[in-house]
């Protein structure tokens, strides 16, 4: 039987007692778990730790650690900028990326935005699970909400890294290439209705290349996954 992964930010030794209320519940509540049942913890270190419970109380649970084994963490860092859209598809999109192994976002404030405030917390959470669910073992990074302008400036600011930002006149993707496997990759998405002109004319000032992902109007969320899975395989 296939064991949960649960993410805990604390250090993972042999012995380890959760103090965490809410997962406590759901490891009692949802899951059933009693004494000798077994669980995965990871805390970002890049290993799956094999517990078996050993007491369970309202609010603590002491476990003991059987196995270790290393999990998966991207080894290429790659960012996706995702201008701001309604709640439910920007959520969307954050949690498929992750599972794709996108190592940060940034919710990026441009002229035609949707969706100007979103809830960090739940962006959180969502990120936590999808990475528990896939098996890495990182977390990405959740950042503010950050102007268009900063963002580029951000790239820019950094020879090792690149900008590759997606429109529908854009040159087809398949004529990029990864010729810098080192390189720290920020991938721009815009909102619907797409970038304006004057938003695509800083981008080129700014040393950004410009693709498209085919000839048919995407949703931006589902150009968001469509990137980051185009981009991964570079």
């Amino acid at each position: 039987m296939r064991l949960h992964r649960f993410y805990v930010s604390q250090p993972l030794g042999e012995e380890v007692v959760i103090e965490d209320v809410s997962l406590i519940h759901q490891w009692t509540h949802v899951f059933r778990y009693t004494i000798n049942d077994s669980v995965i913890l990871f805390n970002g270190d890049g290993n799956d730790c094999c517990y078996s419970i050993q007491e369970v109380h309202k609010k603590s649970c002491t476990l003991q650690r059987s196995t270790t084994n290393r999990s998966y963490i991207p080894s290429r860092h790659i960012t996706l900028c995702l201008s701001c859209i309604k709640k439910d598809n920007f959520e969307l999109a954050i949690q498929k990326a992750t599972e794709l192994g996108i190592t940060s976002f940034i919710p990026v404030l441009s002229s035609r935005s949707e969706k100007k405030n979103l809830s960090f917390e739940r962006l959180e959470k969502i990120v936590i699970e999808s990475a528990e669910q896939c098996g890495r073992g990182d977390i990405p990074s959740l950042q503010q909400i950050t102007p268009l302008s900063e963002v580029l400036d951000l790239i820019s600011s950094s020879s090792s890294s690149r900008g590759i930002a997606f429109n529908m006149d854009g040159t087809p993707l398949q004529n990029a290439h990864e010729d810098k496997p080192n390189t720290e990759t920020f991938i721009l998405v815009g909102p619907e209705g797409g970038w304006s002109v004057e938003e695509l004319i800083l981008m080129k000032q700014h040393n950004v290349t410009i693709h498209s992902l085919g000839n048919t109007v995407l949703r931006t969320e589902t150009a968001a996954i469509a990137a980051c899975t185009c981009i991964m395989l570079l």
